[in-house]
C-alpha cells in the first residue's frame, strides 16, 4: 500500500465528480459532475470553470476539432464553449438510460456504455460509434458499465461493471473486424475494498481502475496480477487519467460522501510507481 501523496487541483466542490481526461490543446482535464449536472475543465494550474449540462451527463472526451464530446441521457453532444451550447452527434436509442463511462481508441473510434437511470435493471449496453456512422450495439447485458480502456498493442478492451452484485473486469479481443470477441474475466473485486470504476492505461500496459467505496486505486499487469494498490483522501474514488506531458501527472476524481465533497486531486505519476500514460492521446473521430 502506498502512501497518500495527492493535492486539490480544483477548489470546486463536485456532487458526483466523473470522468476525467486531459486536453493536450488546452493543458487543462475536462471531467463531469453528474449529479450536479456540470460540465467542467481544470488547467493543471488549478484554474476551473464550469457550464451547466440541459442533461445528466455521464462522460466527457475530446474531439479531434478540440470540441468536448458530452456523452448525457438522450444522446452525445459536442459542446461549443464560446456558444456555450451542445450540438447532438447522435441520439441514444435506449429510453430510460443514460451514458456513463467512455474511452477513444487510436483510430478515434468511440466506445461510450448506458446504464439505467434507476441502476437497477441489467439493460446497459456497449457502443461503437466511429466517424459518420449510426452508432452500433456491440456488447449488452450491463448494470454499472465502466473501466473502459483500449489496449492498442495487444489489441484489448476492458470493461468493468461496477454494480455491488457484479464487481468484475472483463478483457476482450478486438478482432479483425473491430468487434470485440473472447470475453473472459481479468479480475473480481471480491477481495478488493470498493468496486470498479473508472480506469486508464499507463505506458506499460498497467490497468489502473479506481475502486469507488475503498479508498483505493489499484494497477492490474495485463496477465491480471494486482501490482500496486494506492491509497487516496476519500472514500469514493471514481476515475483517474493521467495528465500533461507524456502522462507525467495523475488525476483522480471522486463522489461526496459524509465527510468530502466530490473533488479532483492530483500526484505526479512516479510518486505512484507509474510511467506516465499509455502511447498516443485519442481523441473522437465522430462528427
Amino acid at each position: 500500500m502506498l502512501p497518500p501523496s495527492f493535492a486539490a487541483l480544483s477548489d470546486l466542490p463536485a456532487r458526483l465528480g466523473e470522468s476525467p481526461v486531459y486536453s493536450p490543446s488546452e493543458d487543462a482535464i475536462w471531467w463531469v459532475d453528474i449529479d450536479g449536472r456540470k460540465l467542467i475543465r481544470t488547467s493543471l494550474d488549478g484554474r476551473t470553470t464550469a457550464w451547466s449540462t440541459p442533461e445528466i451527463p455521464g462522460f466527457v472526451q475530446i474531439g479531434r476539432d478540440t470540441r468536448p464530446i458530452v456523452g448525457m441521457q438522450s444522446g452525445i453532444f459536442a459542446f461549443d464553449v464560446e456558444a456555450r451550447s451542445f450540438a447532438e452527434i447522435r441520439p441514444c436509442p435506449q429510453a430510460g438510460t443514460r451514458f456513463n463511462d467512455a474511452c477513444v481508441d487510436a483510430a478515434g473510434t468511440l466506445w461510450a456504455g448506458t446504464m439505467d437511470l434507476a441502476n437497477s435493471d441489467p439493460v446497459g449496453v456497449l457502443y461503437r460509434v466511429r466517424g459518420s456512422r449510426p452508432m452500433e450495439p456491440v456488447l449488452d447485458g450491463f448494470l454499472t458499465i465502466n473501466g473502459l480502456a483500449v489496449d492498442e498493442r495487444c489489441r484489448h478492451l476492458y470493461v468493468s461493471d461496477s454494480h455491488p452484485t457484479v464487481r468484475t473486469v472483463w478483457a476482450f479481443d478486438i478482432s479483425d473486424d473491430g468487434l470485440p470477441r473472447n470475453r473472459r474475466v481479468f479480475t473480481r473485486f471480491d477481495g478488493l475494498a470498493g468496486r470498479p470504476d473508472g480506469a486508464a492505461l499507463d505506458s506499460d500496459g498497467g490497468y489502473w481502475i479506481a475502486g469507488i467505496g475503498g479508498s483505493e486505486l489499484y494497477r492490474f499487469a495485463p496477465d491480471g496480477r494486482l501490482t500496486t494498490r494506492v491509497a487516496v483522501p476519500f472514500r469514493s474514488p471514481t476515475k483517474l487519467a493521467f495528465a500533461g506531458t507524456n502522462g507525467a501527472t495523475v488525476v483522480v476524481t471522486s463522489r461526496a460522501d459524509d465527510t468530502h465533497d466530490g473533488r479532483m486531486v492530483a500526484c505526479p505519476a512516479w510518486v505512484l510507481g507509474a510511467r506516465g500514460a499509455a502511447p498516443g492521446l485519442c481523441a473522437v473521430e465522430a462528427s
